[in-house]
């Protein structure tokens, strides 16, 4: 309604039954609110992915991994500490371990309150987008 193109709404789709992340992402989504997320490289230094500099930045849930290497990106990446890191980040990522991992997430998480289906979801949100077309557009009041 407000001239949006599209919508990013991977992080409401983590919090569904049909999700294939780990459940503990799934109760991670639900329980944060968008404070309890920060934008960080740790996360793709973790993975050992490289994008190009200053390119892309993961929004993910401030956490006690990222919490730990924010800051200091640096020494995350030097070898053996990467390798090490590494492999206890995608044990916990697997495990769903959303304390120890990179749990990749927006701000939108704060308005996310239960674990539904994707069919719900979608539903709910052709149902909300009728009812505003139905009201046509508004004049907004300063």
């Amino acid at each position: 309604m407000l001239g949006a193109d599209g919508v990013l709404i991977g992080t409401r789709f983590i919090a569904t039954a049909e999700s294939g992340a780990p459940h503990g992402f799934r109760e991670a989504v639900v329980a944060a609110d968008g404070d309890r997320t920060i934008k960080t490289t740790t996360v793709d230094i973790a993975r050992n992915y490289h994008w190009p500099t200053g390119e892309f930045v993961a929004r993910v849930l401030n956490n006690r991994f990222v919490a730990a290497w924010h800051g200091r990106e640096d020494q995350l990446a030097e070898e053996p500490t990467l390798t090490a890191q590494g492999r206890l980040y995608w044990e916990a990522f697997h495990a769903g371990d959303a304390e120890n991992t990179g749990v990749l997430m927006g701000e939108a998480a704060g308005v996310i309150q239960s674990v539904e289906s994707a069919a719900r979801v979608i539903e709910d949100m052709v149902g909300q987008a009728e009812r505003l077309l139905a009201d046509g557009p508004r004049r907004i009041v300063d």
